[in-house]
């Protein structure tokens, strides 16, 4: 079983709605996943704050666990009302973790400083990563941002690497039919922004079980 993490920016006025829906998306799977998931952390907007990390994060990382945050990002660290609230600074408590993120930016410099301080392995973006927020496009992006977690945890033997190369081709083959369909070029070119931006660090090797929390 696998102790979860979420931290999701809620109440940000432009892109709080979808942080929120990429956060049910993810806890919808993990109720259907049967003895999967021993616990699973919410962390919404008012307690994405340095301290509140910095207690609460600790009291997990002696076992494996996922981190996940759908927040903005800046190259060294995530941010919520305007201020970092995992950054470079507080980096070491994320040891034992698998730190899967859609911030902007992160997989710059905050993605290799949480390897070189222990971190299992990060999937997230090392661009700029686009959304749109209209009903009819952001169910796509939800999706695609949330594939290869959903690929590691359900598909038997799957590791850290097959997955972020099944998230890619997700995108891929998600853009070649919406061409194919005459969708919104915009809409599209986004989607071939967001594959591209894709970064993969860590232990490439890492399974599922790797994470489990010992019994």
């Amino acid at each position: 079983m696998i102790n979860i993490v979420i931290a999701f920016d809620n109440q940000n006025v432009e892109l709080g709605s979808y942080f929120d829906d990429c956060k049910k998306d993810i806890v919808e799977f993990f109720n259907e996943q049967n003895g999967l998931v021993q616990s699973c952390c919410e962390i919404p907007s008012p307690q994405c704050n340095v301290a509140y990390i910095d207690v609460r994060i600790p009291q997990l990382n002696s076992n494996p666990f996922i981190f996940i945050a759908y927040t903005h990002g800046i190259e060294d660290g995530l941010r919520c009302s305007g201020d970092s609230f995992v950054s470079t600074a507080n980096s070491h408590h994320f040891t034992n973790s698998l730190f899967y993120s859609t911030a902007c930016l992160a997989g710059r410099k905050l993605a290799p400083d949480l390897i070189n301080k222990g971190c299992k392995a990060f999937i997230g973006y090392m661009e700029e990563s686009e959304v749109f927020k209209n009903a009819i496009y952001k169910q796509t992006f939800i999706e695609c941002d949330n594939y290869a977690l959903k690929m590691l945890l359900i598909v038997p033997e799957a590791t850290v690497e097959t997955s972020f190369v099944a998230m890619k081709n997700h995108f891929t083959n998600k853009i070649d039919r919406l061409q194919e369909m005459g969708e919104s070029p915009l809409f599209t070119a986004s989607l071939v922004a967001n594959r591209e931006a894709l970064i993969c660090l860590g232990d490439k090797n890492l399974k599922k079980e790797d994470l489990f929390v010992p019994q």
